[in-house]
């Protein structure tokens, strides 16, 4: 028996009902798009990168300072190469990429449940004399999401969005560290180098001279052997100054977000690096904003709000949660309204054991917080006590180069007037030479000890990048705009 008209009717309209909310429901969709990644593309793209991109000025105008619009420069600074790594750097790129996608996760946190739908239809094969041998029926299920649980959620998303910009910002200081850190090597491998080199030059120099004088019978061979051997350690000392150039030049390419090729033509300069800058009237302030407010400090602090949040959502879970269910069924030609109410019975538990985790995972972020607090103590104390150290054997290395220059132009001058022969000019060149290498090294101790302070504080204490960056460096915002939060410094 086939479905009388008006029942056939209804059935059309019910279903015409349900297709037309499909189809306004999958209008909206999102539609998958493939995005495979070619490693050989993107590596050419990668080793076609350029500091002197026409694209990459265009790009900077964003970030450039009053004043300062022209791409590119005619030297690149730390401020300089700062700012092309904010462009550049693939590890700023992907940490931004994160921050799109904890952006996302509040839209999934703050959207309403989808309700559900069920059609169930059956057909008996025996019925009653003019009866309808037809069931049919539409049940729903609706979720009864309060405001209280989407707020929970949302505040858990948007402290995941926190969070990704802090681990931004930390993530911008460990670029700047690593630029700072390498342009440094680079330039003081240069030096080194020079001296090295000159060094080799004044030693062979002297093993001539002191072969000459032994087959003269006029010195000893252990002054020969002697003299060999300051030849070697010149050698080595050049070879290995070399290697640091190379490797430092790698890593300041890294940093920046090029190919080392990239920094064949580029001109790298640092007007303070010969005058390490004195701290003591900046470093008090920035200690104490560093000791409440640094960026891994803020990291920890938006832990716990998180950890706090799990908990009251693990509190409010042992309430159960209520679901409306209302429909509408066709029997054998008797039209039925539902309404369906179903919750969840907290029998067996009353959701104990997920609030005494979220209890427990509160208590350890809260100890995680204080953890950090006693590490930025300790690291700023440590940091500024190397660096007074650093700088007194810096001011004693350059006395004794003063001293060793002073001799050699008093033996230089004795042997223009014959009082000295060529082997002590070339033995007080070379202690000069020596000289200027302890005191490269030690200018190198106190640039790292230097940018320990800095680290320590999360702030740059000297240079251009001051006056370019302030304090701080630009974050962008998940629209991909500057706003006014720390890229790597306390804010």
């Amino acid at each position: 028996m086939s479905p009388t008209p008006s029942v056939s009717r209804l059935l059309l309209r019910r279903h015409a009902w349900l297709c037309v909310a499909v189809a306004l429901a999958l209008a909206g969709c999102a539609s998958y798009e493939p995005k495979p990644i070619d490693t050989a593309a993107t590596h050419a793209q990668w080793q076609a990168r350029r500091l002197d991109d026409p694209a990459l000025a265009e790009r900077m105008r964003t970030l450039l300072p009053a004043g300062r619009e022209t791409w590119p420069p005619p030297a690149y600074g730390r401020s300089e190469l700062l700012l092309a790594a904010l462009m550049l750097n693939p590890d700023l790129a992907e940490a931004r990429a994160h921050l799109a996608e904890a952006d996302a996760a509040v839209r999934t946190a703050k959207a309403l449940p989808n309700p559900t739908v069920s059609l169930a239809l059956e057909r008996y094969t025996q019925s009653q004399a003019g009866s309808s041998p037809w069931l049919w029926g539409i049940t729903t299920d609706m979720l009864i999401d309060t405001m209280l649980r989407r707020r929970l959620r949302a505040d858990l998303a948007n402290a995941g969005v926190r969070g990704a910009r802090l681990d931004y910002a930390e993530k911008v200081w460990d670029v700047r560290r690593s630029l700072r850190t390498a342009l440094a090597d680079v330039m003081l491998a240069q030096r080194q180098q020079q001296l090295a080199e000159q060094t080799v030059a004044k030693a062979g120099e002297l093993q001539a001279a002191l072969q000459q004088r032994h087959a003269l019978g006029e010195t000893l061979p252990a002054e020969v052997l002697q003299s060999a051997q300051t030849l070697a350690q010149a050698r080595n000392e050049s070879a290995a100054a070399a290697q640091r150039s190379a490797d430092a030049r790698a890593r300041l390419a890294r940093a920046v977000g090029v190919p080392v090729p990239a920094l064949d033509d580029v001109h790298l300069r640092w007007d303070t690096l010969d005058t390490p800058a004195a701290i003591n009237d900046k470093l008090p302030a920035l200690a104490e904003r560093a000791q409440l407010s640094r960026t891994d400090l803020e990291r920890a602090l938006v832990d716990y709000d998180s950890r706090e949040t799990e908990l009251h959502q693990q509190v409010r879970a042992q309430y159960p949660q209520v679901s409306l269910g209302p429909g509408y069924t066709y029997d054998h030609g008797v039209r039925k309204l539902q309404f369906n109410l179903s919750t969840t019975l907290p029998i067996f538990n009353q959701n104990q054991g997920p609030i005494a985790e979220a209890e427990a995972r509160r208590e350890a972020a809260g100890k995680h917080v204080e953890a950090v607090q006693a590490t930025i103590d300790s690291e700023i104390a440590a940091a500024s006590a190397k660096y007074d150290a650093a700088l007194r054997a810096l001011n004693a290395a350059r006395g004794g180069q003063q001293a060793a220059q002073k001799l050699q132009r008093q033996i230089e001058l004795g042997h223009a007037h014959g009082e000295d022969d060529r082997v002590a000019v070339l033995n007080a060149q070379l202690a000069a030479l020596a000289a200027g290498q302890a005191e490269l090294t030690a200018l190198d101790q106190a640039q790292q000890a230097l940018g320990a302070v800095e680290d320590a504080v999360r702030a740059p204490l000297e240079g251009d990048e001051v006056s370019v960056l302030g304090d701080c460096s630009a974050l962008p915002s998940s629209s991909g705009k500057r706003d006014g939060v720390s890229g790597g410094c306390s804010r």
